[in-house]
């Protein structure tokens, strides 16, 4: 009877099972299984405040056969925060935005655990973390280990500065997709500082499992700070927590204690505590590993703020990430965020993390996942490309400075003494500066192929090898025109060559991005913009005036040469949407000049819709059947599902950055002074003006067309004045040329 009940009981459960499979009822605990990928796991250790350099000089075995099959990158890390608020960059990395969080936010705590009302060491009154949560939110906290108590501040905070987002974005599509996230470990340190988990939670501020409590600590006087993370204690809580979840963050904060304790010491023993921290780390990360299916496993090591020292040397912005998993090689990192090998950016890190899952959300980030590129010295090249950032970084204002100098030498120079009773600049000085000018260009595009060694040599090529071009181009030509043709074009064929081609040389340029800024990761930036289509368009009219050529061929040349202009400014290459209007919108109006169409300002209006409208239809196409959609593409769908008040957000934060960078940008002195030469000529255009207009008919309809240009631009992008300033020189340096040449 019993081995009946026992086999009636086998054959009951037997069907039981095989209804679910033929019903694709979950049996198991989360929907991952149903998903197929129960037996994954993504594992992410946080080393704070860790540089580049401290992680390759520490003698780390475990990192390193993770790099043995895996790849490493500089990550930008930026938030929209000051460096002293570090819950930022957490809460950026799980929204997949730059940010601002909550000074409160590393307020998280075990659901049981108690917490003191008055202060964190203080003999006070205490309250349960969960009716804490209860008491500053009204809710009572969703079920879960974890739950941060700042919530309702951290979400105030965040999407005042970033409306229409998703805090806890990561967390709570993890949790819709049946993904299970874990936590462990905490950088206490007098008060509790578990930011770590903005990055893990949901949007409810809740994470499902996890261990964060000071007893994970333990004294050690010979550890800055007195504490340090107790290994074994920890092992044993990722020992509870690992069958539980599919996601672990692993919050090794002996780094971060140990920068925010070393004020007394010196810059030795503080560099030898962070490394005897560093390698605590990496033997903890050994006993992890040895407990997972490394088949099975994508592991994560980020460093998600730069340290202080780092800081001072001006890398505020890039930090070591290391990934290693199913499918991986040896090799550095990319993402379609960046393009640039070796680098990427916190909006990429949750797409990467749900991708191993198979998890694709792409209208929910603007990040994109980080792939491998194949590179058998990855260190070494990440070494190469971080001294050429920090090197950008330091000197970049010194060519720009000398760069503006020498435009506004050369504006002072023709034009002051058409207005006042000075003398001027003699004739053969200012005709050789002016060329130098508009070859500058060129040699900062190819300066960074010698290397960025010293400042006097880069100097001395970028401004010394700009007077030589000039020096060969007058002695070839008598005629001014001219040497401006080949100088406009030689400018603009080699930009037109690196967006297509090279993809290299403008990137790191001095008038180029700064990857540790983040403003731009690649194609053309404002600089080079301006610089584009000022010197295609100098070129072109240039040219219409040498050769005399008929309208309707002029016209042919000129659509074409704009057409790759416009793809080259496209969402496709140079991700520069006020850029690409900018384009269509100059190439529209060179056409009206060329025939000699009058411009009005209905006419205006109507081709500035036109081009919108035509934008848009780029981006629909690049949203609708581009795999991995640009900056373009994931706009328009933000704005599809984010409506109104994301045009609003989007239009406010343009508008708030092209009013900054009017009042701080350095091209603003040329620009006001370019503004200021256009009102004075205008006031007395029959003295020169129209005199130009006579002896140069066709090259002054490009001059219209670049003044419009000039004003498009500054609409159109949020960092226009530089741009506009620097296609505005395209006009008043030659006219001037001209102008002192006719006198």
């Amino acid at each position: 009877m019993q081995r009946s009940c026992k086999t009636i009981f086998k054959y009951t459960l037997s069907l039981v099972l095989a209804v679910c499979l033929v019903l694709g009822i979950p049996i198991s605990k989360s929907e991952a299984t149903s998903n197929g990928i129960e037996d994954k796991k993504a594992i992410i250790l946080v080393l704070d405040e860790v540089s580049l350099e401290e992680l390759l000089n520490s003698n780390t075995p475990n990192m390193e056969m993770l790099l043995e099959s895996g790849a490493i990158a500089l990550m930008n890390t930026r938030a929209k925060s000051s460096l002293a608020n570090r819950g930022s960059v957490y809460l950026s990395l799980g929204m997949g935005v730059r940010t601002l969080a909550s000074t409160q936010g590393g307020l998280a705590f075990g659901r049981n655990e108690f917490y003191p009302l008055l202060d964190y060491n203080s003999v006070s009154e205490d309250i349960k973390a969960s009716d804490l949560y209860r008491l500053y939110t009204g809710k009572t906290p969703p079920d879960g280990e974890i739950i941060n108590v700042a919530i309702g501040d951290i979400e105030r905070t965040a999407l005042d500065v970033t409306p229409n987002n998703q805090v806890g974005l990561l967390g709570k599509i993890a949790k819709e997709k049946g993904i299970v996230v874990g936590i462990a470990g905490n950088s206490d340190l007098n008060t509790p500082a578990r930011e770590v988990t903005m990055l893990a939670m949901d949007e409810n501020g809740v994470i499902p499992f996890g261990s964060i409590g000071s007893n994970l600590l333990t004294a050690d006087p010979n550890v800055l700070g007195g504490i340090k993370l107790d290994q074994k204690r920890l092992l044993e809580e990722v020992d509870r927590i690992l069958p539980n979840v599919d996601m672990l963050f692993i919050d090794y904060g002996d780094t971060g204690r140990i920068q925010r304790t070393d004020r007394l010491t010196t810059d030795l023993i503080r560099e030898e505590q962070k490394i005897n921290a560093i390698e605590r780390a990496d033997s903890f990360l050994g006993e992890v590993i040895k407990k997972v299916d490394l088949e099975k496993t994508l592991f994560m090591v980020i460093a998600p703020n730069p340290s202080r020292e780092m800081v001072n040397q001006g890398n505020f912005g890039l930090t070591p990430v290391i990934m290693s998993g199913t499918n991986t090689e040896k090799g550095l990192l990319i993402s379609s965020t960046t393009r640039r090998e070796g680098l990427v950016t916190n909006f990429d890190f949750a797409p990467t993390i749900l991708n191993f899952f198979g998890i694709t959300e792409p209208k929910s980030f603007i990040g994109e996942p980080m792939q491998i590129i194949s590179n058998e010295n990855p260190t070494q090249v990440l070494l190469d490309n971080q001294a050429k950032f920090l090197y950008l970084r330091k000197y970049r204002s010194i060519f720009h400075w000398t760069f503006i100098v020498l435009v506004g030498i050369a504006l002072v120079g023709f034009y002051l003494p058409r207005f006042t009773k000075w003398n001027g600049i003699p004739k053969k000085i200012l005709n050789y500066l002016s060329l130098t000018v508009m070859a500058v260009p060129l040699t900062m595009m190819t300066v960074s192929l010698f290397g960025y060694k010293s400042i006097i040599f880069d100097l001395f090529y970028v401004f010394g090898g700009a007077f030589i071009i000039a020096y060969i181009l007058n002695k070839l030509f008598s005629e001014k025109l001219m040497t401006m043709t080949v100088l406009g074009f030689a400018t603009s064929i080699l930009l037109l060559i690196d967006i297509y081609f090279i993809e290299k040389l403008m990137i790191i340029s001095p008038l180029g991005s700064d990857a540790i800024a983040g403003g731009r990761f690649y194609g053309i930036g404002n600089d080079y913009m301006g610089i584009l289509l000022g010197s295609t368009l100098l070129a072109i009219f240039s040219l219409f005036h040498l050769y005399k050529i008929n309208k309707p061929i002029m016209a042919i040349f000129t659509a074409i040469y704009m057409s790759l202009v416009i793809v080259a400014l496209s969402p496709f290459f140079g991700a520069n949407m006020g850029g690409t209007l900018s384009a269509m919108l100059i190439t529209l109006l060179a056409l009206m000049t060329i025939f000699d169409k009058k411009i009005s300002f209905k006419k205006l209006m109507i081709i500035g819709i036109g081009v919108v409208i035509g934008i848009m239809g780029v981006a629909a196409l690049d949203a609708l059947f581009n795999p991995n959609p640009t900056h373009a593409g994931k706009a328009l769908e933000s704005l599809v599902t984010g409506g109104w008040s994301k045009l609003f957000e989007i239009i406010g934060s343009k508008l708030g950055q092209l009013f900054w960078n009017l009042i701080h940008a350095s091209w603003n002195i040329i620009l006001f002074l370019q503004v200021l030469l256009m009102v004075l000529l205008y006031r007395r255009k029959n003295e020169f003006l129209t005199k130009a207009h006579e002896s140069y008919p066709n090259l002054f309809k490009g001059f219209i067309v670049i003044l419009f240009g000039g004003l498009a631009i500054f609409l159109f992008n949020d960092t226009g004045t530089i741009a506009a300033a620097l296609i505005l020189s395209y006009l008043f340096i030659p006219l001037g040329m001209l102008i002192n040449d006719a006198q």
